[in-house]
C-alpha cells in the first residue's frame, strides 16, 4: 500500500478514524493561522517593548518568508519521506518556536524564533492538501477540503479578538503561548490516527531546484515589501533576481531526474489555471483586508473593536459557505461551485465600488458577507481541481504549490493596493483612491472567474461515482 494512504475497507480502523486524522492536521493549520492574526494585534506593543519602529515589520516578515519560500521544498520532501513525518516535525517546530517567541527579550531574538515558527508552519502547510487528497475517496474529497476550509479560517476569525483579550489579561507573550495547547492536541490526533508513512522512497531529492525555488520566492517577497511603500532600485534588483532564479529553475527542472516542480505537472493546463485562480482570489482577499480597516477606522471613525466586528462577517460567511461548496464539489464537478463562488465574490466587490463616508455598519456587513460567501464556495472546489490534476507521485508538491500560490496572493494584495493608494491620504482624496483600489480588485476577481472557465477537472468526484456505479451494475 502506498505511504500515507488509508485502507478504504469500511471496517478498517484507519478508514473509520480518517476524519479525526484530518481534523488534527487542520487544527495544526488553524494554529498557524491563529498565530499570524494574533501577532498583528500585538505589533504596536512589541515595537515599544523592543524600542524599535519600522523594524517591527521583521516580526511578520521573518515568519512569512520561510513559510512561503519553503512550502514547495517540504511538499516535495513529503513525497519522499512521508507526509506524516513532515507534519509532525512541523507541529513540533511550531510549538518550540512559540515557546521561544514568548520568552524573547529583543527584536533579533524574536526574529530568530519566528523563523523557527515559519519553518514549522511551512511543514504543516505543505502537507495538508495532500493529506485531504490521498486519504479520501474521490467522492469524499470535497467534504474533506471543506473541513480544512472550515477549521483553518477560524484562526483568522478568532485571532484579533483573542489577541486583544490575551494581551490585556496576561501580556503579549501569551499570544505565543496560546499555540501550545492547540499544538499538543493537533500532534496527538495526527500521531494517533494518521496512517504511518512507509519506508522513505529511494528518490534523488532535487536540491538545486529547492534552492532556486526558495530563492525565487524569497527575493520576490522581499522585493514586494518596500520600506516606504514605494519600489526602490533595490526592490527592482530583488525582483530581477527573482525572475533570474525562476528562469534558472525552469532550465534545471527540465533535466532533473526527480524535479521539485515537475514540468509535466506545472505545465499542465488543468493544474496551472486553477492554481492561478487560487492566487488571484488571495490577492482580492488580502487587498480588501488591507484597505478596509483604514476605511472603517479612519474614514468612518469606527473604534478598533467595532471595525473588527464589522470585518468579522467576511471570514464567518466564508467558513459557513465552505461546507456547502465542498458538498457541491462532491455531487457535481468542482467547476460549478467554484464558478458560483467567484461570481458571488465579484458582485460583492463591485458593490463596494461606491465607497461612501455615509455608509453604516449594515451596509458594509452585507457586502463583506457576500464577498466571504463567494470565497467559501470557491476555496474547497478549487483545491479539489488542483489536486485532481496531480498524480499520486506528486501529490505532496501539488498541495504545497497550491498553498504557495495562496500565500503569494496574500503578499501581492497589499502591494498592489499601495500602488493606487497611500494610507496617509484622508478625506475625499483618501476615499477616491480607495475606490480605485476596489476597482482594481474587481478586475482581479474577474480574472478569477475567468480561470474557472479555462480548465476541466480530471477524474472529478461525480464521474468517479458514476464509474463505480457502472462497475457495480456490471458485476
Amino acid at each position: 500500500m502506498p505511504q500515507g494512504v488509508f485502507n478504504t475497507v469500511l471496517d478498517s480502523r484507519e478508514y473509520r478514524w480518517r476524519w479525526w486524522a484530518l481534523i488534527g492536521a487542520s487544527l495544526a493549520v488553524f494554529m498557524a493561522a491563529l498565530d499570524s492574526n494574533v501577532v498583528n494585534v500585538a505589533l504596536p506593543l512589541m515595537a515599544r517593548v523592543f524600542h524599535v519602529d519600522r523594524q517591527i515589520k521583521w516580526v511578520v516578515l521573518s515568519y512569512v518568508l520561510p513559510t512561503t519560500a519553503l512550502l514547495g521544498v517540504f511538499g516535495a520532501l513529503s513525497d519522499v519521506v512521508g507526509r506524516r513525518r513532515i507534519t509532525l516535525i512541523g507541529v513540533t517546530l511550531f510549538i518550540a518556536g512559540s515557546i521561544l517567541c514568548g520568552t524573547a527579550q529583543s527584536l533579533p531574538q524574536m526574529v530568530i524564533y519566528r523563523i523557527i515558527q515559519g519553518i514549522g508552519g511551512s511543514c504543516i502547510g505543505s502537507a495538508i492538501l495532500a493529506i485531504a487528497t490521498v486519504n479520501f475517496a474521490p467522492e469524499e474529497r470535497g467534504k474533506a477540503m471543506a473541513v480544512v476550509g472550515l477549521i483553518a479560517p477560524l484562526g483568522a476569525v478568532v485571532g484579533p479578538s483573542l489577541g486583544g483579550l490575551l494581551i490585556g489579561a496576561f501580556g503579549w507573550p501569551f499570544i505565543f503561548f496560546i499555540n501550545v495547547p492547540f499544538g499538543i492536541v493537533a500532534f496527538t490526533l495526527i500521531y494517533r490516527f494518521l496512517p504511518r508513512d512507509g519506508s522513505p522512497q529511494l528518490k534523488v531529492f532535487d536540491s538545486s531546484g529547492a534552492i532556486l525555488f526558495s530563492a525565487a520566492l524569497f527575493l520576490l517577497i522581499m522585493g514586494l515589501a518596500p520600506t516606504n511603500g514605494r519600489l526602490t532600485s533595490l526592490d527592482l534588483f530583488l525582483l530581477a533576481g527573482s525572475a533570474a532564479a525562476v528562469a534558472a529553475l525552469v532550465a534545471i527542472e527540465r533535466r532533473a531526474a526527480n524535479p521539485l516542480a515537475p514540468p509535466s505537472l506545472v505545465g499542465r493546463r488543468h493544474f496551472a489555471i486553477p492554481l492561478a485562480g487560487i492566487m488571484t482570489m488571495g490577492i482580492v482577499g488580502s487587498g480588501l483586508g488591507f484597505v478596509m480597516p483604514f476605511f472603517l477606522e479612519v474614514t468612518l471613525r469606527q473604534s478598533p473593536e467595532r471595525a473588527g466586528l464589522t470585518l468579522l462577517f467576511f471570514p464567518l460567511a466564508m467558513a459557513a459557505a465552505s461546507q456547502v461548496g465542498g458538498r457541491l464539489s462532491d455531487k457535481f464537478s468542482p467547476r460549478l461551485p467554484a464558478a458560483v463562488g467567484a461570481a458571488i465574490s465579484l458582485v460583492g466587490v463591485c458593490l463596494l465600488l461606491p465607497l461612501n463616508s455615509g455608509w453604516g455598519m449594515a451596509d458594509l456587513v452585507i457586502r463583506f458577507a457576500m464577498v466571504g460567501l463567494g470565497f467559501g464556495f470557491f476555496i474547497s472546489p478549487s483545491s479539489v481541481a488542483v489536486m485532481s490534476a496531480t498524480s499520486r507521485d506528486h501529490v505532496g508538491v501539488g498541495g504545497a504549490l497550491a498553498n504557495t500560490a495562496r500565500f503569494l496572493g496574500f503578499t501581492l494584495g497589499p502591494t498592489l493596493a499601495t500602488v493606487f493608494w497611500n494610507p496617509g491620504l484622508t478625506g475625499a482624496a483618501g476615499i477616491a483612491s480607495m475606490r480605485t483600489v476596489v476597482f482594481m480588485l474587481a478586475g482581479v476577481q474577474a480574472l478569477t472567474l475567468a480561470t474557472v472557465l479555462g480548465y476541466r477537472v480530471q477524474g472529478d468526484a461525480r464521474q468517479a461515482r458514476l464509474d463505480a456505479e457502472s462497475s457495480s451494475s456490471a458485476a
